[in-house]
């Protein structure tokens, strides 16, 4: 049997699982701390020996790969000249190659935002500006702000392509390393996002998994190829498009609830503007990820309280007092270890569903109607359109250890406001094995292989989530 060997390097557990190739057969699943604070490669070893420890002597490993988030994952800036098209497309960019996006500058940059970057400390810096054939000068001085900062960073130029080499010039000249790829935002209704992804995705090989000093052998820079949450956005896009005559699901959207953040991904293959809604200022691209930073179970918990406290605190009565669930929130936020006993599980539950609603809400698009004295009244849209989506998949340790978790998906979609445009009436699937992030791994060398793995993993699930959605709308 030939096989692939895929690994997660999270930052809390390091997952692997072996996959046959071609049939995309999920072979076995196991799983270990991650040791970042020794050599990453201790857990993988851990996890990889009790996993091939259940198979026979006739299988063989084709490829090993890998993703990681491990070390504080991919820490990304974006630079642009205008907060809501420039910046916000090199945002997208950099959320879609998989980063943390630390931190936004735009505008004229000047010495507070030189020490917010040099605070914030990125692995790469995404330096946008200007359409093509526009402004010039201002990006030119914003070049100039940034390499006066004392910062050691890989820099993606993707700005008018007019000034991009002297950009990267200016870089070169202060020491800093400087890609040059296609500008982000060409033209105001042009997002073109994928080149500077690409680029981002080789610097994080080349000069960011090193350098976290991770692992003292080769063999992790050799297995990483993507950070986890770029395999689970190449993941949703594949379950959504589909692969070589095997269909896809047209959309999916795929939510993460982790201990400091809530990730959305989703994928679409469908276009929709409807004659007299108003579009956004910037195009929606199919293939979109969130990342909502005060959103999580542990170390961002006070924020969600703070956020939803009302709801909270009416779920946990009477078996709760509002003192007691504040403590319990104090004791998560102080300590991103922490583990509920069966008894305090309700709080995580919670939370967990309050990250999911304002998760989905803050992805998705929302219905505006303006009315206005003796004129027409006006609609508009600020984000995808993801209401006919016909599965949303939950992912996470909070729900691949929960048999609620289709429950706690459930009831924040019920929650979600009317107007939002979240997902109405899809089945609900829970990924227990984490097999997003191996399929999205397994899907740079066979696609067919990691939809089909994905699709029979998943698909286990799907009716359990379907009932589970029907009885709570009952």
């Amino acid at each position: 049997m030939k096989t692939a060997l895929l690994a997660d390097f999270g930052s809390t557990f390091t997952k692997v699982s072996l996959v046959e190739l071609q049939t995309g057969r999920l072979v076995c699943h196991a799983q270990a701390p991650t040791t970042a604070d020794s050599d990453v490669m201790n857990g993988y070893q851990s996890a990889a020996g009790e996993a091939l420890s259940t198979v026979g002597p006739s299988v063989t490993i084709e490829a090993r790969l890998a993703a990681s988030s491990a070390g504080g994952g991919l820490r990304v800036a974006a630079v642009g000249l205008v907060e809501d098209l420039t910046a916000a497309a090199a945002r997208q960019a950099a959320l879609n190659a998989g980063a943390r996006v630390e931190l936004v500058l735009s505008g004229r940059l000047g010495d507070n935002d030189r020490r917010a970057l040099e605070v914030a400390d990125p692995d790469i810096v995404l330096f946008s500006g200007g359409t093509d054939g526009g402004q010039r000068r201002m990006v030119l001085e914003s070049a100039e702000a940034v390499a006066d900062a004392g910062v050691d960073t890989h820099f993606v130029v993707a700005c008018n392509r007019d000034i991009a080499a002297q950009v990267a010039d200016v870089l070169a000249a202060s020491g800093r390393r400087a890609e040059v790829v296609e500008n982000v935002l060409p033209n105001i209704s042009t997002l073109n996002v994928a080149p500077a992804r690409e680029a981002i995705g080789r610097a994080f090989l080349d000069h960011v998994i090193a350098g976290k000093g991770l692992s003292e052998t080769d063999e992790f820079g050799r297995a990483v190829v993507m950070p986890t949450p770029e395999a689970v956005l190449t993941a949703t896009e594949l379950l959504a498009r589909g692969a070589d005559g095997i269909p896809g699901w047209s959309e999916a959207v795929v939510i993460d609830v982790g201990g400091a953040t809530t990730d959305v991904h989703s994928a679409t293959g469908r276009s929709r503007t409807t004659p007299g809604v108003n579009q956004p200022l910037l195009p929606i691209l199919p293939v979109l990820r969130s990342v909502q930073g005060d959103l999580g179970l542990r170390s961002s918990a006070a924020s969600v309280l703070e956020q939803d406290r009302h709801w909270i605190l009416e779920q946990l009565r009477p078996a709760r007092s509002p003192a007691e669930v504040e403590h319990a929130v104090a004791k998560r936020t102080e300590d991103p270890s922490f583990l509920p006993r069966d008894d305090d599980q309700g709080v995580d539950s919670a939370l967990a569903t309050a990250c999911l609603t304002y998760a989905l809400e803050r992805h998705c698009g929302r219905l505006t109607v303006r009315v206005r004295p003796n004129q027409d009244v006006r609609f508009s849209v600020d984000g995808p359109d993801l209401r006919d989506a016909p599965i949303v998949i939950g992912t996470g340790g909070i729900l691949a250890h929960n048999a609620r978790a289709s429950d706690l998906v459930g009831a924040a979609l019920e929650r979600c406001d009317t107007q939002a445009l979240t997902p109405k009436t899809p089945s609900i699937v829970i990924d227990h094995s984490y097999i997003l992030a191996a399929a999205g791994l397994l899907a740079t060398i066979d696609e067919p292989a990691a939809l089909s793995l994905m699709k029979a993993q998943l698909e286990n699930h799907s009716a359990a989530g379907r009932q589970t959605t029907a009885q709570s709308r009952n």
